[in-house]
């Protein structure tokens, strides 16, 4: 035998079987380069296609699959043909629905036997995904393996494989199985099916994997913690048998309560917390005040730790200015919750814990600490609402017949989780944008307190967006008021969201001597910034007011970024030779990526600008917006990665 003829024995035949070989040399892990490339790759990439899905296009996979049913109702006969059919079209990896109602009537036998056919013995990724859709609601307990294996093969199959394992009946183990295997997409596609499923069985695993902060399945943060109940977790009063079970260190004895589940639920509380699950989803679950409560007083119990730290912390600041100070809880349980987790943060163990991550040499474990040591210090001057009053009460009670107070505070959130930075209004002790807008998060500072001065009142009336939606404003809206100087008072009115009609909030009046120093002290109050926000703020400054600094090269600036989480790193757009217009001339978009070097912010900034003005800032590897047509007419190449 020769080489070659030895290689052909050996390379797998099926694309099961390539899953499976690769599965046998990577078993722990997802696969390297997603189990790419298959075996039928050479052949896929000469199938005619077009550049997008159409209704008549999936209808052609729908007729093809539906006319073979018809022809012949013999599953053992039908199979074949339908398998060779398949060899010459594309199917697609994802919206499979047309077909799914389609074969939703098709006899189950046909559909198991041709489907298992299909999916186990496919050369092509096309015979396969039909197969997992024929399989899908038919398949039984025999059919698992081969199932969770072809999900391995995340990108194409392992969408359709979780339809299958969800539908079969004590699948819920191997959907974890393949959860821990699967790429970020599918190990939240199978979190989501097993809080649908709710088995008991699942909800250690759930509580403790189900929600990766840094990957897709945080949005399903609120899922999990209905489907685990989160406060019966940490309730006493709980039995014990509804209470999902872990292990100790030992792997013997079962624990329960104990701080390790505390600091799950502190992860999932976190979650719900955050942007990334969604603006509101800490308030739409309905067991988050005793969610809550439960952790406060249970927090003691978790093992101190940097991550735990600013757990606390996070759950802290929410409590004073987040979604948890909008759930209606009597000022008295929130002030009682804040206390406790204040008081957990200065005991002995726990204070060493931000105090060793300030002398770490690691720049993260540094820039967090920093932050909880900023947070704790904005909690404290936190406007509050006086004590349990009612919005009717507060109306009543307000100073200078019917006059509101203004507070304006920035809310950084946690570097370790790319916690964002909003400003964040409060009126009369509220925080009124989060009380308001669910939808999305209030604007940044620069924004709102940068150098429009958006939030200063003058006779003119104006509006001022304070809040948008996570996708755009032209998708889910945002929150406007007109703000308005009458006088000695400041009026805010007409509150408006352009994505539904009414927004439930009266006209607010201040006492414009107030408001005016409010509003300056927050445009002038740069305490919260870290050093690199600080160097951001700068060279902003210093681009727009010397445009040329730019312009020589042509360039017109455009946005300037550095998060929480950029450590050591400022983001630079501009265009090239002018921002997008209407019309059909060509631009460009670059975004310089620079790094932050040491020295006070003032000096750090000088450099960088003379890094942009000096050399020219329009490099290939920065170029990132416009098209290859732009480019070919400015005279640049456009990146070979984005001609695909």
């Amino acid at each position: 035998m020769t080489q070659v003829d030895e290689r052909e024995a050996l390379a797998p035949r099926t694309i099961l079987e390539h899953a499976e070989l690769l599965h046998f040399t990577h078993p722990d892990g997802p696969l390297p380069q997603a189990g790419r490339p298959y075996p039928d790759e050479d052949r896929y990439r000469a199938l005619p296609r077009t550049e997008r899905r159409t209704a008549a296009s999936n209808q052609a996979i729908v007729d093809l699959v539906t006319s073979a049913y018809r022809a012949e109702p013999s599953p053992a006969r039908a199979r074949f043909p339908l398998a060779e059919a398949l060899r010459s079209v594309v199917v697609p990896s994802r919206g499979h629905g047309l077909l799914l109602e389609a074969v939703a009537s098709v006899d189950p036998r046909w559909r198991h036997r041709v489907g298992r056919h299909l999916a186990c013995t496919g050369t092509e990724r096309s015979q396969v995904l039909v197969g997992l859709i024929l399989l899908a609601g038919a398949a039984g307990p025999d059919d698992v393996l081969p199932v969770r294996l072809l999900g391995l093969l995340g990108r194409h199959f392992g969408e359709s494989a979780i339809r299958v394992l969800r539908q079969i009946p004590g699948a819920a183990d191997d959907l974890i199985w393949l959860a821990e295997r699967a790429d970020p997409m599918n190990h939240a596609r199978a979190v989501e099916a097993l809080c649908t499923l709710a088995d008991p069985a699942t909800f250690a695993w759930l509580l403790r994997e189900g929600v990766r902060p840094d990957g897709p399945s945080v949005v399903h943060a609120r899922a999990v913690a209905e489907t685990v109940d989160l406060p019966a977790l940490l309730n006493p009063d709980t039995p014990m048998g509804r209470c999902p079970s872990s292990t100790d260190s030992d792997g013997k004895a079962p624990f329960l309560r104990s701080g390790e589940v505390v600091a799950q639920v502190g992860r999932v509380l976190v979650a719900l917390m955050g942007r990334e699950a969604g603006s509101a989803e800490l308030r739409r679950y309905a067991g988050a005040a005793a969610a809550l409560a439960g952790f406060t007083g249970a927090a003691g119990r978790m093992r101190p730790g940097l991550d735990r730290y600013a757990m606390v912390v996070t759950v802290l600041a929410d409590l004073y200015a987040g979604q948890a100070a909008t759930l209606g809880l009597p000022e008295r349980e929130v002030a009682a919750m804040r206390a406790a987790l204040e008081r957990l943060l200065d005991e002995p163990a726990w204070a060493a814990v931000r105090a060793d991550a300030e002398r770490s040499a690691d720049p993260m474990s540094r820039r967090r600490a920093q932050w909880a040591l900023a947070t704790r210090i904005a909690c404290r001057q936190t406007p509050l609402p006086a004590g349990s009053a009612t919005a009717e009460e507060t109306e009543m009670t307000r100073p200078d017949g019917g006059q509101s107070t203004f507070a304006i505070r920035v809310h950084v959130g946690d570097p370790g989780l790319d916690g964002g930075v909003e400003t964040r209004v409060f009126i009369d002790g509220r925080p009124i944008i989060l009380e308001a807008f669910d939808k999305g998060p209030s604007e940044q500072p620069e924004y709102l307190l940068g150098p429009e001065h958006r939030l200063r009142a003058a006779d003119e009336p104006h509006e001022v967006r304070l809040a948008e939606a996570d996708c755009t404003e032209g998708c889910c809206g945002a929150l406007y008021v007109t703000v308005e100087r009458r006088g000695d008072e400041v009026v805010w009115r007409d509150w408006r969201d352009p994505d539904r009609t009414g927004v439930d909030l009266p006209v607010f009046r201040f006492a414009a001597a107030d408001y005016d120093a409010e509003v300056h002290r927050a445009e002038n109050d740069h305490s919260w910034e870290w050093p690199d926000r600080t160097v951001a703020r700068l060279l902003r400054a210093r681009l727009r007011a010397e445009p040329d600094l730019l312009g020589r090269w042509d360039c017109d600036l455009g946005w300037m970024s550095t998060g929480p989480r950029d450590c050591g790193q400022v983001q630079v757009s501009y265009f090239h030779p002018r921002r997008p217009a209407v019309d059909d001339e060509p631009w460009l978009q670059f975004v310089a990526v620079l790094d932050v070097p040491p020295g006070e912010p003032d000096a750090v900034a000088d450099v960088l600008v003379r890094q942009l003005a000096e050399t020219d800032p329009r490099r290939p590897e920065w170029l990132c917006g416009g098209s290859a047509e732009a480019a070919e007419a400015l005279g640049f190449d456009w990146p070979p990665a984005r001609r695909r």
